[in-house]
């Protein structure tokens, strides 16, 4: 069984463009009190999986995620943000071990309270919504 969460993770750090970024400060609900940054958070909000009426499933979507690109400089939170969305927005294939069908990036939010960060130490966050389409 695959779990989103993992597999989601997997993507995001296995691309060269985001790791020479965040290495593997890659975290999922829950920032660790030691992380530096810059760094990636998310959470999944949502996962549905869809059943035939004799209980076969396999085909989750779409799994709803907040993700955060967070630093202390508003340049490499940008270009963090950008490198997350390149790889993201329209990406199909191997997604750990699932096989993503569809994955969409929504707009960024400058009016979004970050979850990752509850401070005022002056970093920079940048939001994402993702809609995920996947199957196990």
């Amino acid at each position: 069984m695959t779990v989103l969460a993992q597999d989601l993770r997997t993507l995001i750090t296995g691309t060269t463009t985001i790791s020479s970024l965040i290495s593997t400060r890659c975290h999922y609900n829950h920032l660790p009190q030691q992380s530096a940054y810059p760094h990636v958070w998310f959470r999944v909000t949502g996962d549905p999986e869809d059943l035939t009426m004799d209980g076969v499933g396999g085909l989750h979507g779409p799994a709803t995620v907040d993700l955060e690109c967070a630093s202390t400089s508003p340049t490499v939170a940008n270009n963090l943000a950008d490198a997350v969305k390149t790889k993201l927005h329209g990406f199909k294939g191997t997604m750990g071990n699932a096989t993503a069908a569809a994955v969409f990036v929504d707009d960024k939010d400058d009016d979004y309270i970050p979850f990752s960060n509850e401070s005022d130490e002056g970093v920079t966050v940048i939001s994402y919504g993702l809609r995920i389409w996947y199957s196990t």
